[in-house]
């Protein structure tokens, strides 16, 4: 049973960081064409991402360059995240299922 509560949260855990990702990779291509903000998408894709991006921004201000760094380092939190929490949700399930 809690096998498969960890494997049901692993998956849920997956699927939003993947669509973070998506986001992600839509606030930059908005970025670079650069997106009306009056435009109802465009304005939902922001108000979702600058929250994530703000305290990122904080951290890398001081870069020098005109490159935003935040969405690329969430980027790299996120791909940890896949790659490094949620198999271990899984393999806990899995403990869990088999012990």
């Amino acid at each position: 049973m809690i096998g498969s509560f960890a494997e049901g949260i692993a998956s849920v855990l997956d699927l939003i960081l993947n669509m973070a990702l998506l986001l992600i990779m839509a606030s930059i291509i908005i970025s670079w064409v650069g997106g009306d903000p009056s435009n109802q998408l465009v304005s939902a894709i922001r108000s979702m991402t600058e929250p994530l991006f703000r305290p990122l921004r904080k951290l890398t201000q001081s870069f020098p360059g005109p490159i935003d760094w935040a969405p690329m380092i969430l980027m790299l939190i996120i791909v940890f995240l896949q790659k490094g929490v949620v198999p271990m949700i899984r393999m806990l399930g899995t403990g869990a299922a088999t012990g």
